[in-house]
């Protein structure tokens, strides 16, 4: 099933009236695209704690099934804060749509 209605005459739905109102110079595909500080940085955190847990896995598979107690353990509580990191994504995510008038 296609799209019934046409953006050209529904318009999106934060642009009521003139786009340039709000966000000068911004069209609502620009606005797809644009990130919070919040969502910056726990991207960032997300991004090392995923580089972290690569070479924790490359340093567990070096040592094979003997050792690597440490690198396990510190592996796990990576997991347990990705978790965490993406629950505030998800928060950070929500709070944009809200500022671009989406939610």
């Amino acid at each position: 099933m296609g799209k019934e209605w046409s953006d050209e005459i529904l318009g999106c739905c934060a642009c009521e009236g003139d786009p340039g109102e709000v966000f000068p110079g911004l069209t609502c595909e620009d606005k797809k695209r644009i990130f919070t500080r919040r969502e910056l940085a726990v991207l960032a955190s997300i991004r090392e704690s995923s580089l972290r847990a690569g070479a924790l896995k490359k340093a567990i598979g070096r040592q094979g099934g003997s050792g690597g107690q440490a690198a396990r353990s510190e592996l796990e509580n990576l997991r347990l804060a990705r978790a965490e990191l993406e629950k505030e994504r998800l928060a950070a995510r929500d709070e944009r749509m809200r500022l671009l008038g989406h939610l």
